[in-house]
């Protein structure tokens, strides 16, 4: 045991007093007074021991008076003694300030007082000194009792993470321990390790890649997990590659779980998530290590992701890379997979990206998957002139009338359990023009499934599949092809141009032929020459072409088994590796196709924009002429009938009076000139209700009928203009989206009304002579006055006719006219607010038009403007669907 060992544990005294026979106390004490005898004596080390020994025997105070005295080496350990005998006696704040003021090159010492200060610091709950406390002791030696475990210990306990994996960093490092990195590893997988820099670990791992290969990749896999998905997920790969590349040795370890984590991550990559330009920071290096990381016989992925991303961006993987890449590239994997399933995964993200883009994939490209999904059928595509007799042919094995005249629509007829026909299109048509479709027709048919066979009838050559883009789309679905030739004229030049043309665009697909209508060739020899010939010149261009002559006409079952032999020994079944190579070119042309619908979208949107803001400029206008015409309707209908009753009221205005003057004629010398007044006023009343009813009623009426017959014509004109702006704008719209029909339920309103208004007059009885005007008086009191004395009634009679023919009846007629025409006047107020109803449809209509074609417009602009915004995201999808086709190509290349 060492000194150092002796003093941590308070046991010096041993080495001064090791005889266990006498108590320590008392040898201690002769030494201390034999010390004292002597003329140069040192008894610190004396008293040392003293204070140990009072120390074990709690005599707290003596010890620490014992210890106050030393002066010689022992001194700083007397303070830390001193102070742990104060923390016994509870007085913490003197142990706290003996052992902060310990100085020392002693290590041990330095490690006790450290400790010593975690306990002190717990005692006092002051959580943060005790961390440092415990961090300086493991920092000044670790191994010194157990220290890192005590450590490791109290970070978990008090859930002290960043700490716990810190210690456990350094002590895998220092140590190179695997039970370290198992207990560092347990904290990553419990994802206590984000809030640390992926670069945090690098040591830590290069530590392990050299200890252990199998714990290396089992704490790379760790941390790679932890990182994946949070913000950190790219800077780890970052990290990790240039730390890999930077280690990177012979090691025979098979980094099996680590390549296919790589594999895993670098579909997520190339998800969508990230832009192109982000990738490029990571993928060339992450693409090397994985190539690297991949044994020869499993690299066929990263080889050709090697190869991919050098095709879409050059000179990003060094050339030594690419080299060994294109060496290792081979698209047979060792579990059996060919390719299919891989880019079957492609096509559906591709079309589930393409719904949520609005930019669908469209149906026919959805079928053709399908059909080239089905490995039991095999595709014949029948191609020939119009003039071949194709048609007569499919006709004549299928034994039904499928076909008829040659058509611009390719059809494709398959066997099914039951006859059923159905279009299939290729998605939204562009530029206006109609897209492509195919129409399948299924029927029961013993010939196509005896050969596993459905028929593609495409259009004849020489009319619509001239074009590149249509022959490609008819061929690729093809596995072969079947050319009809007509025996009449084999084989020209145009036919030949045109299938080299074909083998150009499918150079895998076999082709083989049909001479056609051999029964229009009269003599055995002719058919055989003429079978030569074309069999002659067909080889010329297509060595390893047959041919087989045919005539549809001629129904023979010689003739069909001949050609059924004809098919099965010429027409190989499906290979799998032809049809994903054709569902790779199906996720190419989709992938080209979706980015030109996108720009037709948008040009769409412009093109619907402008004409929307054409049609808003057009509805104003059509609002404005509305309401110009709603006023010009308005003026001269009430125009009108302000005419009728001015005309009315003039009538009355002249005859009313009349009436009045023409009762002078009653008065007589014979009269009671003292009730005459009263008789003239109740004949007066009765000459005017009569006048009103028998004439200017019937007269009214007439009037405001012929004025209601003429609104009526008036209004009519106005429905019809109205009618005819509908069908323009309806035309417009190419939908029956305007209709501006008004409320004739006005007219009726207003005959409802002229009948209620004319139905029957009751004039108010007028006191026309019974007013008191001074006139009035005189009569009445001069007729009572003569009627009495019975004197000359002549005076009387002249006075009374005088009176009433020249009387001025003007204020009382305008009175009896005003009352009269009350109600008109009250019906003429509300002509304005009947008409503005009978217009309120059609302008209600033209107004929400309006609003919604320019909400139409809001919506599409802002629409626009998202997809403008949003183009570069778009194209960055695009390319990473791109990329990983381009890899599966790169696997399919080799073995084809």
């Amino acid at each position: 045991m060492t000194v150092e060992t002796q003093l941590s544990k308070k046991t010096y005294y041993e080495e001064l007093a090791p005889d266990a026979g006498i108590h320590p106390v008392q040898v201690l004490g002769s030494m201390l007074l034999e010390e004292h005898m002597k003329e140069d004596g040192d008894a610190s080390g004396i008293r040392f021991a003293q204070g140990e020994v009072y120390f074990h025997n709690k005599d707290y105070e003596a010890a620490i008076f014992k210890w106050e005295h030393i002066t010689d080496g022992l001194d700083q350990w007397a303070k830390k003694n001193m102070a742990d005998a104060y923390m016994e006696l509870g007085m913490e704040a003197s142990a706290l300030d003996l052992y902060k003021g310990i100085e020392t090159d002693s290590l041990v010492l330095k490690v006790e007082v450290a400790l010593q200060l975690f306990s002190l610091y717990l005692q006092q709950e002051k959580q943060e000194a005790a961390v440092q406390s415990i961090k300086r002791a493991v920092a000044l030696d670790p191994d010194y009792q157990n220290i890192a475990m005590i450590a490791r210990a109290f970070f978990e306990e008090h859930e002290d993470w960043e700490n716990a994996v810190e210690l456990a960093a350094n002590e895998t490092i220092r140590t190179q321990s695997l039970d370290w990195a198992e207990v560092l590893k347990s904290y990553i997988d419990r994802e206590l390790t984000e809030r640390f820099e992926p670069s945090y670990f690098n040591d830590v791992l290069v530590s392990l890649y050299h200890v252990s290969p199998s714990h290396f990749e089992d704490m790379v896999l760790s941390l790679w997990n932890a990182y994946s998905g949070k913000p950190n997920h790219l800077p780890w790969l970052v990290n990790f590659n240039d730390l890999y590349q930077s280690i990177d040795g012979e090691q025979s370890h098979s980094w099996k779980k680590l390549s296919k984590r790589y594999e895993e991550t670098y579909l997520q990559l190339i998800g969508g998530r990230y832009s192109t330009k982000e990738l490029s920071n990571v993928l060339p290096a992450f693409l090397v290590n994985w190539l690297s990381l991949s044994e020869s016989n499993h690299a066929i992925l990263s080889s050709a992701a090697v190869l991919a991303w050098n095709d879409l961006f050059p000179e990003s993987i060094s050339a030594e890379h690419v080299y060994r890449a294109e060496n290792l590239v081979s698209w047979k994997h060792p579990n059996g997979q060919t390719g299919l399933e891989e880019s079957l995964e492609l096509f559906d993200a591709v079309k589930k990206w393409s719904l949520e883009n609005e930019v669908e994939t469209g149906q026919q490209t959805n079928w053709m998957v399908e059909e080239l999904l089905d490995l039991n059928t095999r595709h014949l595509l029948v191609a020939g002139s119009a003039s071949s007799g194709k048609s007569s042919f499919i006709n004549s094995v299928l034994d039904e009338p499928v076909l008829g005249e040659e058509s611009s629509t390719v059809v494709i007829v398959k066997d099914h359990h039951e006859t059923e026909i159905n279009e299939v299109k290729s998605g939204v048509p562009s530029d206006g023009q109609p897209g492509e479709r195919f129409i399948e027709y299924k029927l029961p048919s013993s010939f196509l499934r005896k050969h596993g066979f459905s028929m593609i009838d495409s259009p004849g050559f020489n009319s619509r599949l001239g074009g590149r883009n249509e022959v490609h789309n008819y061929i690729n679905l093809a596995d072969s092809m079947l050319f009809v030739l007509s025996a009449n004229a084999p084989f020209t030049a145009q036919e030949a141009e045109f299938l080299v043309r074909i083998r150009d665009l499918a150079p895998s697909m076999p082709i083989h032929f049909l001479l056609n209508k051999m029964d229009t060739v009269y003599g055995e020899e002719e058919v055989e020459r003429v079978l030569a010939d074309t069999e002659q010149r067909i080889a010329a261009v297509f060595p390893e072409a047959n041919v087989f002559a045919y005539s549809s006409h001629y129904k023979s079952s010689q003739q069909l088994a001949r050609f059924n032999e004809f098919l099965t020994r010429n027409f190989e079944p499906a290979r799998m590796a032809d049809r994903v190579a054709k569902l790779l070119y199906v996720i190419r042309t989709t992938i080209t196709d979706l980015f030109d619908k996108r720009l037709e979208h948008e040009r769409a949107l412009d093109k619907s924009i402008a004409w929307n803001e054409d049609m808003v400029s057009k509805l104003n206008g059509a609002l404005h002429q509305l309401e110009d015409l709603e006023k010009e309707k308005t003026a001269e209908i009430r125009r009108y009938f302000h005419t009728v009753k001015t005309e009315i009221r003039q009538d009355m205005k002249v005859k009313i009076p009349e009436m009045i003057r023409s009762c002078a004629k009653l008065v007589r010398e014979d009269s009671d000139f003292g009730k005459i007044h009263l008789q003239l006023n109740e004949e007066m009343n009765s000459r005017i209700q009569l006048y009103m009813e028998d004439t200017i009623l019937p007269m009214y009426r007439d009037s405001l009928y012929e004025w209601i017959a003429s609104s009526q014509d008036e209004l009519k004109q106005s429905q019809v203009f109205l009618d005819e702006m509908s069908s323009g704008f309806n035309k417009l719209f190419e939908m029956d989206r305007i209709e501006l029909g008004c409320d004739f339920r006005v007219i009726e309103d207003w005959r409802r009304d002229v009948q209620r208004m004319t139905s029957g007059v009751t004039v108010e009885k007028v006191n026309i002579l019974l007013r008191h005007t001074p006139s009035q008086l005189l009569l009445k009191s001069a007729g009572r006055l003569i009627n009495a004395i019975a004197q000359n009634k002549t005076v009387m009679v002249n006075r009374y006719t005088q009176y009433i023919e020249n009387e001025d009846y003007s204020e009382l007629a305008e009175s009896i006219i005003s009352k009269f025409l009350l109600p008109f006047d009250v019906f003429e107020s509300g002509i304005d607010r009947d008409l503005a109803l009978f217009f309120q449809h059609p302008n209600d209509v033209l107004k929400q038009t309006i609003d919604e074609t320019r909400a139409d417009i809001s919506a599409k602009q802002a629409k626009l403007l998202d997809m403008k915004q949003n183009l570069a995201p778009f194209k960055e999808s695009l390319t990473l669907f791109e990329l990983r086709l381009r890899q599966y190509e790169w696997m399919l290349l080799t073995s084809r």
